[in-house]
């Protein structure tokens, strides 16, 4: 973009560059007016680098046969091209603060928000969220953020693209995920007593058993009652696994995978979903109601509350 195009800046950060708008006549002339003597570094003069080439051939060439000016002409369009840079960039900055969001490691806008906005916009704010990612931006060509674009287009959910780094940027159902490229999580599987805890360091989480007693409220998301004759005295915590399938209560019954996309729960969040099994059969998955095997009945006559406590 138009930021390859202009000079480096007078300061940047802690280095400060106090001739670069000099030009080279200019220095030799003061050296000469002090009687200063100076070294000329013969690489300079070099034509096998291109920017020499660039200096001693290319723009000679071109200031005598089309503009005598050349050289101003092109200064004055990269101060130009500096300023313009720097108004397209606060804007970006400004929209990206209003439409983004960090989330831990991870940065987040919806799709929505990037398909309403301006092409040159989308373009500036999808390279700063990949900064706000982690990314140095090293390698980022125009392609790969075109790419990154058509994960904008409909029915691309799932769909990721592999930025240079160690990024990847997904789109999840109404949003792009910039992030850290995942690695892939091993399988777990551990016992939870009753009553008992155990701690899943795969999660940050531990999940508890305890028996109640009969009066008890069913509460949606991460703690579900059970009617406790069904399933003895421990049951097994695992991820989930392609092919499981699930009968919640107040839903229809099917493949666990199914239900995760009914329930827009993200691909990169399923590998390591905790799911509460008796044998091999689902009594409970986190975030939905218990299986109906499994839920307590009028003649239950022990209750088993399970929950999962995020530490």
């Amino acid at each position: 973009g138009s930021a390859g195009l202009v000079s480096m800046p007078p300061v940047s950060g802690t280095t400060i560059r106090p001739l670069i708008e000099t030009s080279r006549e200019e220095v030799e002339a003061y050296l000469r007016e002090q009687n200063q003597p100076w070294r000329t570094d013969d690489s300079n003069f070099d034509l096998e680098f291109a920017r020499n080439r660039l200096r001693h051939a290319a723009i000679p060439n071109l200031s005598s046969e089309f503009n005598p000016n050349l050289v101003k002409t092109l200064s004055r369009t990269i101060e130009i091209l500096e300023q313009e840079d720097a108004w397209m960039r606060t804007i970006a900055e400004d929209w990206l603060s209003k439409h983004g969001t960090k989330q831990q490691e991870d940065f987040v806008i919806a799709a929505a928000d990037l398909r309403a906005a301006p092409v040159a916009l989308v373009r500036r704010a999808l390279r700063d969220a990949l900064r706000q990612a982690g990314s140095e931006l090293r390698d980022v060509s125009f392609d790969r953020i075109e790419d990154v674009r058509t994960l904008l287009e409909d029915r691309k959910s799932g769909k990721i693209v592999e930025i240079p780094g160690g990024i990847e940027v997904a789109r999840e159902f109404n949003r792009l995920v910039f992030r850290r490229k995942l690695t892939v999580r091993a399988d777990y599987e551990y016992q939870l007593k009753i009553p008992g805890s155990i701690h899943i360091p795969e999660l940050g989480k531990v999940f508890r058993a305890e028996i109640v007693d009969s009066e008890w409220c069913e509460t949606p998301g991460h703690r579900v009652f059970v009617d406790g004759d069904s399933i003895g005295s421990c049951v097994k915590i695992r991820n989930w696994k392609p092919g499981d399938y699930y009968r919640p209560v107040g839903l229809p019954a099917g493949k666990l995978k199914k239900l995760f996309q009914r329930a827009r729960i993200p691909r990169s969040h399923r590998t390591s979903w905790p799911v509460v099994v008796a044998d091999s059969t689902i009594i409970w998955v986190a975030s939905f109601p218990v299986s109906r095997e499994f839920a307590p009945r009028g003649r239950s006559q022990k209750i088993v509350a399970i929950e999962a406590v995020q530490i």
